[in-house]
């Protein structure tokens, strides 16, 4: 309980680091894995052992154990490739935590003189390092991870300490609501002495629920909500920005079917990814993503499948295993 009480007190003191700057840490907007990626790109309310869902809310952590093991991997767009992988264990009279990393590699760039002449290469990368823990209050489920995140490109690099809060509440056994706060903090370094770039901060709201007699778990998650220029850009272009078009792009839809408990099927969609990415005169299966859960035995095997554009989408792989499971054999 102390932590939580001593977090709220921290999120004003950090909150001036939202204000201003240019663009900065996109990678912390990547997904981190495949099931928040197969339903509509995030998913803040699971709340049923799944580790991987700690990267997209902290409270998630109260239904998870210790030694959960999971690792991902995401061959992004033109070389670039995003790896995430994560672990909980015990602390004496702590309780449970997860560790967990994101790293991106953006590959290698050419170096060139003022002239355009070649003069090597450079490499570019992200990554973030973070520890959650959740507590439970009664009905309510609260949640905060600690990250530590680096960007470099080449000799240079910005770094920055952020927050993520979460909290669940569950008015039923199978209906869930979720609120997270994302990224609260502040630089420590900058790129060069002229450049301030902004974390992208972001409030969302999500709930899921189960019809009781249905092999279906539906989830609805808003993103964006204390952006009010979200879609700024869109609007420059000429493309449509109706005021229903605008509460649409806030929300990413996704359903699971439960097959069994070994088995799920999973579909979403993203009307901002699509609004966005689509071709002017097609759409092209912009924001639809689907994915497959496969157990077997101890492992679980996930894959989903993002459709971005008309040319192409982006793939999710991921393994996670309890190594409790692997007592008995070891």
């Amino acid at each position: 309980m102390r932590y939580i009480v001593v977090i709220a007190w921290l999120v004003p003191l950090f909150s001036w680091s939202q204000l201003g700057g240019q663009a900065g840490y996109q990678s912390l907007n990547l997904t981190s894995n495949p099931r928040a990626a197969a339903l509509g790109g995030t998913a803040i309310s699971l709340v049923d052992g799944d580790v991987s869902q700690f990267f997209e809310n902290p409270a998630t952590l109260d239904s998870v154990g210790s030694k959960n093991l999971f690792f991902h991997f995401n061959p992004y767009f033109a070389d670039v490739f995003v790896y995430s992988g994560a672990y909980t264990f015990n602390i004496l009279n702590a309780g449970t935590f997860a560790a967990g990393i994101n790293y991106v590699n953006f590959g290698s760039f050419e170096m060139t003189d003022e002239t355009g002449n070649r003069i090597g290469t450079f490499q570019a990368q992200d990554y973030t390092i973070q520890i959650g823990k959740a507590h439970q209050l009664g009905p309510f489920i609260l949640g905060a991870n600690l990250k530590l995140t680096h960007s470099s490109i080449e000799s240079y690099g910005s770094t920055a300490i952020l927050m993520d809060l979460g909290g669940i509440f569950r008015p039923s056994k199978n209906w869930t609501i979720a609120m997270v706060m994302e990224n609260i903090g502040g630089r420590v370094s900058e790129y060069t002495s002229f450049s301030s770039p902004s974390i992208p901060f972001d409030v969302k709201l999500g709930t899921s629920f189960k019809p009781e007699y249905m092999p279906l778990r539906f989830t609805i998650t808003t993103t964006n909500l204390v952006d009010e220029n979200a879609t700024q850009e869109e609007e420059s272009a000429g493309r449509n920005s109706k005021t229903i078009d605008k509460v649409w792009k806030r929300m990413n839809l996704g359903a699971e079917v439960l097959l069994s408990n070994n088995i799920h099927l999973l579909i979403g969609y993203s009307h901002k990814r699509k609004q966005e990415l689509r071709l002017d005169d097609m759409g092209g299966g912009a924001g639809l993503s689907y994915g497959l859960m496969v157990k077997v035995k101890r492992i679980e095997f996930r894959f989903s499948r993002g459709t971005f554009h008309a040319a192409g989408g982006s793939s999710f792989i991921s393994l996670s295993t309890d190594l409790n499971d692997f007592k008995k054999i070891l």
